[in-house]
């Protein structure tokens, strides 16, 4: 069984921003394998490339922005998985994200049929709650900064309930004085995360 991490970069940004974080999971983890693709669209803000637009930064216009860019989000995903020789039934797959990048992970773990294990999402939002999800084992973690002037931490705390009421389990961290970025706690965080989600703990446990 493979298993493979696959990053979403914020809003303005590229896929080189999140590797670094995904050069230090496969520093910490032997044989983890990571991905950290460019979004499909060039920015409109002129910089970087972005998931979809937010030329119109309301709730109703990033529902249907979203709803717009999935065609070119799921052409991606497939082909990362393929590049990565993934089978997305069999092997597992771990989404992390920040900002804009957590509301795309959001939105395939709830959409999607992939074998996703888990979600780790930074100073993010949930923008649609489906009313049918495909049924999944996986659980999120959400991290944010409490002085986030970018996505208020309220987002994480509402996803964090939506997640529980349709039956995935989701943690979050609230971190006080952190604004909109990975902390070091944050990472330190979503590392042990990631190790539980993958049951590398448990064979480390073994090994001793």
């Amino acid at each position: 069984m493979k298993q493979l991490v696959i990053l979403f970069h914020g809003y303005g940004s590229d896929g080189d921003d999140l590797k670094g974080l995904g050069e230090f999971w496969a520093g910490a983890l032997p044989g983890l394998n990571y991905a950290s693709p460019n979004a499909p669209q060039h920015c409109e803000a002129g910089i970087g490339y972005q998931w979809f637009s937010l030329a119109e930064n309301n709730e109703a216009n990033r529902r249907q922005s979203l709803a717009d860019a999935r065609p070119d989000i799921d052409t991606l995903l497939a082909t990362v998985l393929n590049d990565h020789s993934i089978d997305p039934v069999n092997d597992q797959i771990m989404l992390v994200g920040f900002s804009q990048g957590t509301m795309i992970a959001l939105d395939i773990l709830l959409r999607s049929h992939y074998n996703i294990v888990g979600v780790i999402g930074f100073s993010g939002r949930l923008i649609e709650t489906p009313t049918a999800t495909t049924q999944t084992s996986a659980e999120v973690l959400l991290i944010h900064g409490e002085s986030d002037e970018i996505v208020p931490a309220q987002e994480t705390l509402q996803a964090q309930a939506e997640l529980n009421q349709l039956g995935i389990p989701c943690h979050y961290m609230i971190e006080p004085g952190v604004v909109h970025t990975i902390s070091a706690a944050g990472v330190e965080a979503a590392t042990q995360f990631l190790a539980e989600r993958f049951g590398w703990e448990d064979e480390e446990e073994s090994d001793e």
